[in-house]
């Protein structure tokens, strides 16, 4: 049988350049994926997308590896509908069968795995292979050429919200994935599944270049033979690989609530251990985190992730803080990061969203691939009945009905949509005394014609590991345990500055204080509990919680 031509193509479009950093000896993920292009078997052209800030550095790792001869091709930004348009022309002009697709900043690219997907493609005449249950990055896409013409057209018409998107990790599946029953695809599958590690073994941010360069450390050091699945056996056994930068700082800046939501601990637990009662009307003067401190905080976190997203709620209304605008505006100070804001709606107003918009409008571009404000708004109903059942409870010296409502929530969500087009989610936490109206909920929202455009959250109830009452109408818990996400990725912080381990742990429990301490240095000392959960080792308080599946960025 003849060996089937291919073209390898490597995106180089990042948003960052840490492709191009030396972590791995000599050597920086962009050179390892060059030597790898080199491997491909029957590739007759290789082929380097690029944009104007990364091009000179592509040259440079080119001349290194000794292709001159590779094709660059540079432009201002990549569109999905380009990329694929750049592959199906490569293929034509080359006369090859297929495309060898992946990122050029992936160092683990794995010459064997990308063999065995080759194969794949080739004996079961496929149209769209790859392999499955690896992280990303150590396997490349094949495509076939008469494939990717057809992609092409799919992504400037049929596809066009596909095709229009900026270049992802899961670009040419997404095209795909709009018509998927017309494409022959192929899968090669691994002898474990990685997936729920979420683990993504490419330089694409500083977060995963740290995890790249710790298992490549972690490799050396035991003598750990190069290839996918021994890669990813030591992957899922290393805390170190697994837990690298936050990326969720959830920062709580008021010690307000405006409402008793049934599913919030917090404010029972505030006037337990504070003795003060936690509405706004009676405490006037709550002791929110001041401006001061909150941005030295998010320059600590700018430079210790580079990309996160700051939660300006936790358990507490972020709209009680007078001048809140002032807070979004030091977050987006920093390109890298987003604001995240949680809120009742009974505050927004529409000169408070208009100031806020203003900010967006003057704050550059995010690199981190979010919207620059993103919106929740906790709406958990569709009546008003179901709606004061959930968010007006009284409690011990706190009145019956205070808080916002159902109204003012979806008044909320009309005023936030007009002006954060794309980023504003009405939220539904499941519970028992809402169930019988998520299905009523998600078909008002989940309609591209809402007020929301479709966009929603589903959010799965916390007991907070016992602390509240049992009202999960559901047991969502995967068979196998997890080494928690949120100890992985997450930092809670509250408004004097304490980080508990983690936001279960509520008031108690501080890893430290980001406040007078190095937020790095906070952040270390979380390491250990993931690395004893990865040994199947609880605390109680862990041994009794169920949110260690769920996720948030």
């Amino acid at each position: 049988m003849t060996e089937m031509k291919s073209v390898v193509f490597l995106y180089a479009g990042f948003a960052e350049n840490h492709a191009f950093d030396i972590l791995f000896s000599s050597q920086s993920a962009c050179d390892r994926a060059l030597a790898w292009a080199k491997s491909v078997p029957g590739a007759v052209k290789l082929v380097i997308a690029a944009v104007p800030h990364t091009e000179e550095a592509v040259r440079r790792a080119l001349a290194a590896c000794g292709l001159q001869d590779a094709e660059l091709v540079v432009q201002p930004s990549w569109t999905t509908a380009q990329l694929l348009s750049q592959l199906a022309a490569a293929c034509t002009s080359a006369k090859a069968d297929c495309a060898v697709y992946a990122a050029a900043d992936s160092p683990f690219l794995d010459a064997g795995l990308t063999a065995d997907v080759l194969a794949a493609h080739e004996r079961y005449l496929a149209e769209y292979t790859f392999a499955d249950g690896y992280p990303a990055g150590l396997a490349p896409e094949v495509i076939a050429s008469g494939t990717l013409a057809i992609l092409a057209e799919l992504a400037k018409g049929a596809q066009k919200t596909a095709g229009d998107a900026p270049v992802t990790a899961g670009s040419i599946f997404s095209v795909i994935r709009g018509d998927i029953n017309s494409f022959e695809i192929e899968t090669v599958i691994a002898p474990k599944d990685f997936r729920m590690l979420r683990l993504s073994f490419c330089c694409s941010s500083k977060a995963e270049s740290l995890a790249c360069a710790r298992l490549f450390a972690l490799a050396q050091e035991q003598g750990t033979e190069p290839g996918a699945l021994p890669l990813s056996l030591l992957a899922a056994q290393s805390a170190a690989v697994q837990r690298t930068l936050p990326a969720f700082y959830n920062i709580q800046i008021a010690e307000n609530c405006t409402s008793a939501a049934l599913y919030n601990p917090y404010p029972a637990a505030f006037r337990a251990k504070r003795l003060l009662l936690p509405f706004a009307s009676q405490n006037p003067q709550p002791a929110n985190m001041e401006l001061a401190g909150f941005r030295s905080i998010v320059e600590a976190a700018a430079a210790l992730s580079g990309t996160a997203v700051i939660g300006l709620g936790s358990f507490a209304e972020p709209l009680t803080v007078q001048n809140i605008e002032e807070y979004v505006q030091a977050v987006l100070a920093f390109p890298g990061l987003s604001v995240l804001i949680e809120t009742d709606g009974s505050l927004v107003t529409e000169a408070l969203a208009d100031r806020i918009a203003a900010l967006v409008q003057q704050a550059a571009p995010r690199t981190n691939g979010r919207d620059a404000v993103i919106w929740i708004v906790a709406v958990d109903a569709v009546s008003e009945e179901t709606y004061r059942a959930v968010h007006s409870l009284p409690l011990d010296g706190g009145p019956e009905g205070q808080g916002t409502t159902l109204a003012a929530a979806v008044r909320a969500l009309a005023v936030l949509a007009a002006r954060f087009p794309g980023a504003v989610y009405p939220q539904f936490v499941r519970m028992n005394r809402n169930e019988c109206e998520l299905e009523q909920f998600y078909r008002c929202y989940h309609d591209s014609a809402s007020v929301t455009g479709g966009r929603l959250i589903i959010q799965k109830y916390d007991a907070f590991c016992g602390l509240l009452p049992d009202e999960k109408p559901a047991d969502l818990s995967p068979l196998e345990r997890n080494a928690c996400w949120h100890l992985k990725r997450d930092m809670t912080v509250l408004p004097d500055g304490n980080v508990p381990l983690c936001r279960e742990f509520l008031l108690d429990a501080p890893l430290g204080n980001v406040l007078s301490e190095k937020l790095a240095d906070v952040w270390e000392r979380g390491l250990a509990s993931v690395a004893r959960q990865i040994e199947n080792v609880y605390d109680e308080k862990c041994r009794n919680c169920d949110e260690y599946y769920t996720f948030n960025f």
